[in-house]
């Protein structure tokens, strides 16, 4: 018997805001343990939690980018369960009104085609704080900086079948959260957090199987993994009559074991007491301010890559690869407005711009600043600068922000245009090169390689490799 495996994800994104979204707290990441807190955050007595509107804006703008009905009314709740790093006993969250309903994130497919991965909610809700095991001595430390923190919980439909769909699903949605402002998604600093649920069932059946929750997942191979183990070890139970020992439980994922291991018995809503947050009005969210944002929404990055194949030509893998961050798109836009063909400036911000980048740390247009990029790409294309002698002073350039026409020009790399030189030094190659000559004369065209690399000594760099191919090709009568 086949078995198909059954998942849904619950993604966490802390929302871009400065301050927390019941109190007037900041949560700076790496602060003091305890420092970002104040009398909400600890839930002291009598003190009375405000919603933060920005969370709302911020939260609106995710719902409407994964293509959500935001709902007019909606409501808090309080989620309750006793543990040290919740100050109040209880989280506020949205239940039987979440803000937003339905929706869905669209994922490549291998064979070249999307699908989109349908969702049952958004909802806003607070984090808790963090615990600190201690790797020796029972006793554990609470780190409440965290608590309060402003949370969307976006909650996919059972759709996903694999672990790799799973991994398709969480980029392309960190994509599009990032590409609209709402987070920066840093999985590494807490800000994007994943359970997956994962069940399998004869394939066919209409049923779901038991579903176990995966946790402690870390980045998105880490979720892939977990559930491809996790679904491998449940149906070789089925396989193997042991149906029975598939329990509703949480685990959690050992990346070092590579395996999932029980946590708890998994709550069911009921255990949570959910009810009413008598100190928060129901959340008003008019069509009219839902259509404001959404008229100030940038381009999504789906409609903005399927522009730049449709207008410019440019190869669906490149144009994905330029398109997963928005401050890159940007500046391959920005290189296209400084007159760069949309060729050259996705080769150069992926060749160099990002390679950059990358290396630094920094942003590209920090690592790569545009009007110096901009400057070498016009010295290229214009036959003014071999390429591989820009390529070579790229990292110089950016660190100096120098004119790039006034550096080459210093350095004395400015190619020449005269053809009458070109011709010279292309025949005083051809004349210290016989065996290279008789190799091309005898078919062996790699031959000219050797050839174009003694005309670019002659020249000290400062002639166009393509222009020498062609003279070659003119003075020897043979195509190359």
């Amino acid at each position: 018997m086949e078995y198909e495996t059954v998942v849904g994800l619950e993604v966490h994104c802390q929302l871009a805001t400065t301050t927390k979204i019941f109190a007037g707290a900041t949560m700076r990441f790496g602060e003091e343990p305890n420092t970002q807190v104040d009398t909400v955050t600890l839930g002291l007595p009598g003190v009375l939690p405000v919603l933060n509107d920005g969370a709302v804006e911020l939260a609106v703008r995710a719902a409407l980018a994964c293509s959500g009905a935001v709902q007019r009314r909606s409501t808090f709740e309080r989620k309750h369960y006793f543990y040290p790093d919740l100050p109040k006993g209880y989280q506020i969250t949205q239940n039987l009104d979440p803000y937003c309903v339905g929706g869905g994130v669209v994922i490549d497919q291998p064979d070249g085609t999307t699908r989109t991965v349908p969702l049952i909610r958004i909802h806003m809700e607070e984090d808790a704080g963090k615990l600190i095991h201690q790797e020796r001595g029972a006793s554990s430390e609470v780190d409440l900086n965290r608590a309060g923190t402003p949370l969307i919980e976006i909650v996919s439909e059972p759709a996903l079948r694999s672990g790799a769909e799973a991994y398709a699903y969480l980029v392309e949605l960190k994509r599009v959260l990032t590409w609209v402002g709402v987070s920066d998604c840093e999985m590494q600093e807490g800000r994007l957090r994943c359970d997956a649920n994962v069940s399998v069932r004869p394939r066919g059946q209409v049923a779901f199987g038991t579903r176990v929750e995966i946790k402690n997942l870390n980045s998105f191979r880490a979720v892939e993994a977990a559930i491809e183990h996790e679904a491998a070890m449940q149906i070789a139970l089925h396989k193997a009559g042991r149906y029975a020992e598939v329990v509703q439980v949480t685990k959690l994922w050992d990346p070092d074991a590579k395996t999932t291991r029980p946590m708890r018995s998994k709550e069911q809503a009921a255990d949570y007491r959910y009810f009413p947050d008598p100190d928060l009005p129901a959340v008003d969210i008019p069509p009219e301010r839902s259509a404001m944002i959404a008229a100030a929404l940038p381009e999504l990055p789906r409609a903005c890559a399927a522009r730049w194949v449709r207008d410019w030509g440019l190869d669906p893998a490149i144009v994905r690869e330029l398109t997963l961050e928005r401050d890159v798109a940007q500046y391959v836009e920005a290189l296209i407005r400084h007159g760069a063909t949309p060729k050259l400036a996705a080769n150069w911000t992926r060749e160099e711009a990002l390679r950059l980048a990358n290396e630094s740390g920094q942003p590209v247009a920090t690592a790569a600043p545009l009007a110096v990029m901009a400057g070498i790409i016009g010295l290229v294309a214009g036959g003014k600068v071999a390429r591989v002698v820009a390529k070579a002073a790229c990292a110089e350039l950016f660190k100096t922000s120098e004119d790039p026409e006034a550096f080459f020009t210093r350095t004395g790399q400015i190619q020449v245009q005269d053809a009458g030189q070109l011709s010279a030094w292309v025949a005083q190659a051809i004349a210290q090169e016989a065996k290279a000559v008789a190799d091309i004369r005898a078919g062996k065209l790699t031959a000219a390689g050797r050839l174009v690399g003694v005309t670019m000594k002659l020249s000290g760099g400062k002639t166009d490799p393509a222009a020498v191919r062609a003279e070659l090709a003119t003075q020897l009568g043979v195509s190359l």
